[in-house]
Formats: C-alpha cells, sequence, structure tokens
C-alpha cells in the first residue's frame, strides 16, 4: 500500500495541475480512491459496528408505475445490481439479470418492454426478487449479527434497511461492498 503522504501529494496535484485527461487523470483517480479508502478505514476506527453506522442512507428506489426504461437508465448510470421497489405493501428487487433477460428480445420489442412500467412488466415476464420479511434490517442491528446470517449464494445481493417504526419506509440499503 502507498503511504497517505504519497497519496495525498498525488491528488493535490492532480487538482493543481487540474490535467483531466490521459494516464495522468487515471492515475490521480485512483490515488483519490485508495486515500478515500485509508481516511474510510481511520474514520470507522471506535465506531459502533451496527447496520446504520455503514449503511447507504437515502437510497434510491423505484415505483411500480415508473417506466422500464427509467429502471434500465438508473441501473446503468450508477452500475447498480438491483434497485429496491415497494409494491403491493411488500418490498422488491428488481435485479440487473432479471432486467437483461427481460429486454433480451427484438429490437421494437424491447422498445416496447422499455415503455411499460414496471408493474406492467412483472406481468409480462420481468423477474423480481421478492425480500422477505425477515430479511428486512434495522439501523440499530449488529453487523455481527447480519454477517453471521448471512449466506454466500451465486450473485450480488442487496439487503434492504426499514425504518424501525415504519416497515412501508426504507431507511438505506446495505451490500457486501459496505460491509468490506
Amino acid at each position: 500500500f502507498k503511504t497517505f503522504d504519497a497519496l495525498y501529494r498525488t491528488v493535490r496535484t492532480a487538482r493543481n495541475v487540474a490535467m483531466h485527461t490521459g494516464a495522468y487523470a487515471r492515475h490521480a483517480t485512483e490515488a483519490a480512491i485508495e486515500l478515500c479508502i485509508g481516511l474510510e478505514e481511520a474514520l470507522m476506527v471506535g465506531v459502533r459496528r451496527s447496520v446504520g453506522s455503514i449503511m447507504v442512507k437515502s437510497a434510491i428506489t423505484v415505483d411500480p408505475w415508473q417506466p422500464v426504461a427509467h429502471v434500465r437508465q438508473l441501473m446503468l448510470m450508477h452500475s447498480f445490481s438491483f434497485l429496491p421497489a415497494r409494491q403491493n405493501d411488500r418490498w422488491w428487487l428488481v435485479s440487473g439479470l432479471g432486467l437483461a433477460k427481460f429486454l433480451n428480445v427484438g429490437r421494437e420489442e424491447k422498445f416496447r418492454r422499455l415503455g411499460m412500467t414496471i408493474e406492467q412488466a412483472e406481468a409480462e415476464g420481468l423477474e423480481l426478487v421478492e425480500v422477505g420479511e425477515t430479511q428486512l434490517l434495522t439501523a440499530t442491528m449488529p453487523l455481527d449479527d447480519v454477517l453471521s446470517r448471512a449466506k454466500v449464494k451465486d450473485g450480488p445481493m442487496l439487503w434492504l434497511v426499514i425504518d424501525h417504526e415504519r416497515t412501508d419506509c426504507l431507511a438505506g440499503v446495505l451490500s457486501p461492498f459496505e460491509l468490506m
């Protein structure tokens, strides 16, 4: 690992020189990411290890009335594997794989499907992943409990963190990425 000073100098130099293209910018970006990972480690020392201390707050969600094209755009823009949706008083996940399978059709049909609402798309075969009540987390849950009951399975996963008083309100999301 590079030292903090080396990473900081690289980031500062990149900012001051204001070069935005080429190999130098990629090198500076890599150094900035490494610097932030180190800072995050230092800042998290002594922090209570609970879901709420590391979850992503203000998570992006989608509604059943929104078009598939919007869901696709959000997933591509943010590199999301899943997007939470609340439908019929339950939480669901729209998966990137499910969306890819649903849109793997001819051009005309793809355009038609992109214009459908999520609710319509589900009726026509879009697979949604149901999140059972026992799979929902709260912000006060200890991370050790979450990890001890988690099972390694094929593909990525996303936990939904609900408001402890209102299960219809999403307080945030948690993925294995935040746990690392």
